[in-house]
């Protein structure tokens, strides 16, 4: 059980250090996918290895991480309209923030295969990977306001996200890193930013109910007691 605790925790911290490396050190493109793919390898390997995940909540977590992906391409049309940041809220609500974390990582991983990987796809992996944390470190919080809470907070995270993104973009193209260059930065952002966090209150609102129930209902079913009869 103690492996189980400390494990989760260092993933996301290192990840986060390695995102901020790689993204000083100005690796190319190719080396960064090559990095990141290596370590969610390795990730879930530690993952199965420390029991933190079992064969079941795999499925979930590569079916979410899948969805994610998927149904992230059909809206990049629309700036910041997609439904990436629900399903992270909602597997980390109901999954667990590390399970969540992974499903938020790879969801960007997968669908910017179809949209272009570039340094970019670190931050997005590490912004939406957070947002699932959140969620699952704040779930008896947000439990206890309900629907309505879980709707607001996913509508915030609109605006969360996109301040995460922002700092990839300050920090790869302007020089010097000033506190007004950071605020001009989130303003200039400010109409993207409103309209992914409308996307999160609309999909929050039409199917946060029912996904939370569909896997909180499947989260329960995977965690059955057995007991052995000699």
């Amino acid at each position: 059980m103690k492996k189980k605790l400390r494990f989760g925790p260092i993933i996301i911290l290192l990840y986060i250090i390695f995102i901020l490396a790689i993204t000083y050190l100005d690796v190319g493109v190719e080396r960064a996918v090559t990095i990141s793919t290596i370590f969610l390898l390795f990730t879930f390997f530690g993952l199965f290895e420390t029991k933190e995940i079992d064969s079941r909540t795999m499925a979930a977590v590569a079916t979410l991480s899948a969805l994610g992906g998927a149904l992230r391409v059909p809206f990049a049309c629309i700036p910041g309209f997609q439904p990436v940041t629900f399903i992270c809220a909602v597997t980390g609500y109901t999954l667990g923030p590390v399970n969540g974390f992974m499903v938020g990582a790879m969801s960007a991983f997968i669908s910017n295969f179809f949209l272009g990987h570039g340094p970019w796809t670190l931050w997005q992996m590490m912004g939406w990977g957070l947002c699932a944390v959140f969620f699952g470190v704040f779930k008896k919080y947000i439990n206890k306001l309900g629907i309505k809470g879980f709707i607001f907070f996913c509508t915030l995270w609109g605006y969360v996200y996109g301040t995460i993104l922002n700092q990839w973009y300050i920090l790869e193209f302007m020089r010097p890193v000033t506190f007004k260059l950071i605020v001009t930065g989130n303003i200039l952002s400010f109409w993207h930013d409103t309209s992914h966090a409308i996307g999160n209150f609309i999909f929050a609102s039409v199917f946060g109910r029912s996904f939370i129930e569909v896997l909180v209902r499947y989260n329960r079913k995977n965690h059955v007691i057995r007991i052995r009869t000699k």
